[in-house]
């Protein structure tokens, strides 16, 4: 089921990241261990992450148990305090825990959003508040979701950029040495 989910998240990135021109990529397998995902665009290759945030450890266990069609499920979710303020930093959270791995430097992150209850531009705002790594050893990282239609948002299917990719990205294969490289 996990597979399926960081997929179906990379699968649409990549929609939207296709649509813009320039390189085109599409998956080509499962990664091992980690990261999950590779997609490629010809002889290139990009290594794909994918987590998710929440608004709490809740909200999380809430919406997985009902994916897994578990018997039992919780009826509800009720978070605390500030929802928005508290996506914005779990999101923090995860992309901190990420960057202490390493996956390589092809490697993009992409940080899930359920749809919920706080819109894209607010988001998008609170999270330029926050402080991220001062080195994120990804070549990419990017929170996407479906969002809601509120008073100031069109909602939809938006994609918020944490670091974005290298305009002039090029990702080459390693014949030498059988690995990707990223060129900036």
């Amino acid at each position: 089921m996990k597979i399926q989910f960081k997929r179906g998240v990379a699968d649409r990135f990549f929609e939207w990241f296709n649509a813009l021109g320039g390189p085109s990529f599409s998956f080509l397998r499962r990664a091992g261990e980690a990261p999950d995902l590779v997609y490629g665009c010809g002889d290139s290759e990009l290594h794909v992450e994918v987590t998710a945030g929440y608004y709490d450890g809740a909200h999380a266990e809430f919406l997985w148990e009902y994916a897994r069609g578990r018997e039992n499920p919780p009826i509800g979710w009720q978070g605390v305090g500030n929802p928005h303020e508290a996506l914005a930093q779990f999101i923090v959270e995860r992309v901190k825990a990420k960057c202490e791995k390493r996956y390589g430097v092809t490697t993009l992150l992409l940080v899930e959003v359920p749809p919920g209850l706080t819109s894209a531009e607010e988001l998008a705002e609170l999270l330029t508040e926050k402080v991220f790594p001062s080195e994120i050893p990804f070549v990419g990282v990017y929170v996407v979701g479906r969002f809601p239609i509120t008073e100031n948002s069109s909602g939809g299917y938006r994609v918020l950029p944490i670091k974005k990719l290298p305009a002039n990205l090029t990702v080459e294969r390693d014949a030498r040495k059988g690995h990707a490289r990223s060129s900036p």
